[in-house]
């Protein structure tokens, strides 16, 4: 059986656990992005029928300092379109200005008001993480979702994520819901 799962095929029940990857949150709670909105509705919908049955979401914190950098370089990316000159590094260009500390308190308010009114923050347990797990198959798949996928395995969580490279995952052994057609095209089977 394929551990790779529609989202809008899943039927969550109370007593799941679901780990919502970053790209989700972004789709959720971030306008700036311009996300299509066919897939930002099945992920609202599966969102919504998790919260109906109250299953559990979480977040960690990794996750939300990916939200934070993904969110603070998109709407670098758009000054940088419309500014050139004025933008050209995040780091030199965009921190110490208005527009910066303005976008900050937005992603503080949005992550306590939406993500984690909604949400658990789950702890790491780094302490219990195989090293080499977390470089497992690394040319193909990325750290963090090889993180993600320990950590989900470690809390008996389903992963919620439209990443195509948790496919890349070599040892994946938790439920993934998407609704990447071309990650539900992959198959893997739960090791």
């Amino acid at each position: 059986m394929s551990n790779i799962i529609a989202i809008d095929s899943y039927q969550p029940q109370n007593k799941d656990k679901f780990f919502f990857d970053t790209n989700i949150w972004m789709y959720l709670c971030c306008p700036l992005g311009n996300y299509e909105r066919t897939v930002i509705r099945k992920y609202d919908g599966f969102l919504k029928k998790a919260l109906l049955v109250k299953s559990s979401i979480f977040v960690s914190s990794l996750v939300l300092s990916e939200f934070f950098n993904a969110y603070t370089r998109l709407e670098f990316n758009i000054l940088k379109g419309k500014d050139p000159l004025r933008y050209q590094d995040l780091k030199r260009d965009f921190r110490r200005t208005n527009d910066y500390k303005r976008l900050t308190v937005n992603i503080k308010m949005t992550v306590k008001t939406r993500i984690l009114k909604v949400s658990k923050r789950v702890d790491d347990n780094f302490s219990n993480m195989d090293l080499e797990e977390l470089f497992d198959n690394i040319e193909q798949s990325d750290f963090n979702d090889n993180y993600y996928h320990i950590l989900a395995t470690i809390e008996n969580m389903k992963i919620v994520t439209n990443d195509y490279d948790f496919g890349a995952v070599r040892k994946v052994s938790v439920p993934i819901l998407t609704a990447n057609n071309r990650l539900l095209k992959r198959k893997i089977i739960y090791s």
